[in-house]
Parts: C-alpha cells; sequence; structure tokens
C-alpha cells in the first residue's frame, strides 16, 4: 500500500491517474465480488435519503438533476483535497480526496455487488454486472467514476493543511493554484461526468 501511495502523491499528474486507475479496477471489481457472495440482494436500497427526489419527466431537466447531483461529489473531493498528510518516512504528502473518492468507490461497488439499485430490475449474474460496467453506451458508471477519479488526481495537490504526526503546516488558499495540465484534466473529469448524466438519463426515461 505504501508503494500506491507514493504513485498517488507523485508530483507527476499522468503518473497519478495511472496509478490511481489500477487501484481503482482492483479495488472496484474485488468489492463487487466480496459483495455478491456476502451481502444480501438490496441491501443498500434506497438508504441514502439525498436520493429520494422525484425524476423529471424532461430528459433535459432530469439529466441536470443527476449531474449536479454528482457534482455534490465533486464539491466533497473538492474540499477534502484541501488537506494532506504523510508519516515521517514518506516523502510527499497524501490527498485526503483520496480516501473520500475510494469510499465513494466502495460504496458503489457494494451497490452493484448487491443489487441496491433504485430501480428495480432483474438482478443479472456477477459476470454480467461486471461487465455490464464496460457497457459505455447504455451505462454510466464507468464514465461518472471516472470523471470523479480525473477531478481527484487533478485537485491532489491542492492541500493547505499539510499533517505529518503532530506536526501541521498550513498555508493559504490563495497559493494554491491548478497546473494547465490539472486544469485540463479537471475539466475532463466535469465532462465525463455529464456525459454519465446524459446517459442515466436515457436509461432511466427508457424504462
Amino acid at each position: 500500500m505504501k508503494y500506491f501511495r507514493e504513485k498517488l502523491s507523485s508530483n507527476n499528474v499522468k503518473e497519478r491517474i495511472i496509478w490511481a486507475i489500477i487501484l481503482f479496477f482492483i479495488f472496484f471489481f474485488s468489492i463487487v465480488i466480496i459483495s455478491y457472495y456476502f451481502l444480501p440482494e438490496g441491501l443498500l436500497k434506497n438508504k441514502n435519503p439525498a436520493q429520494n427526489w422525484n425524476f423529471s419527466d424532461s430528459a433535459v431537466v432530469l439529466t441536470l438533476q443527476i449531474f449536479f447531483y454528482n457534482l455534490i461529489s465533486v464539491v466533497i473531493i473538492f474540499l477534502t483535497s484541501l488537506f494532506a498528510n504523510k508519516k515521517s518516512d514518506e516523502k510527499e504528502y497524501l490527498s485526503v480526496g483520496y480516501t473520500v473518492f475510494y469510499t465513494l468507490i466502495a460504496i458503489n461497488a457494494a451497490v452493484l455487488g448487491s443489487w441496491s439499485f433504485s430501480v428495480e430490475t432483474t438482478p443479472p449474474s456477477l459476470l454480467s454486472r461486471i461487465l455490464g460496467t464496460f457497457n459505455l453506451i447504455n451505462r454510466a458508471a464507468l464514465w461518472e467514476m471516472i470523471g470523479q477519479l480525473l477531478i481527484t488526481c487533478a485537485t491532489s495537490k491542492i492541500a493547505v493543511i499539510k499533517s505529518c504526526g503532530k506536526q501541521t503546516i498550513k498555508s493559504s488558499l490563495k497559493e494554491t493554484k491548478l497546473e494547465k495540465s490539472e486544469k485540463i484534466i479537471f475539466l475532463t473529469g466535469i465532462i465525463l461526468m455529464l456525459i454519465g448524466a446524459i446517459i442515466e438519463s436515457i436509461a432511466i426515461n427508457k424504462l
């Protein structure tokens, strides 16, 4: 795990993205498999009160509903990215935003593994659930999660409060700036989440 921490805290944003994606797929599908075998089907269904809103009949409005709901995660990732920590034997601080991102991924994986979606459909086999994740035309999950991943990696160096044991370093938010490549990656992440919202809106309207 220390190796992953070093890669995720790299000053090279491309390296951060590559290793974040590798860890994402390992983490996501491991939890999907564990949830499939050990969690009761539908266990997490409707457990999130923030999702209790009525779907609009308008495809455009529904897309915006989904998109802005998903942007809540972006705000949380951004805010937690203002904090970072490391151990005394580590060179770079690791953004707390990664913890939030992979927590969200764990929840998504558990929902898929236990088939706890709010819209009722016949639960498919484990293999179908895994392969269905890569159905980019009809499934929004991978678009949205990769979008969140890019945003997490882009903002992973903006921490203004850095802690190492009992030592804390504070800096001004004004000193925090994204590099040009990080801004492009951040924007790309937002676009992927918008694409995911469009796909999810279309899927809901087909039901």
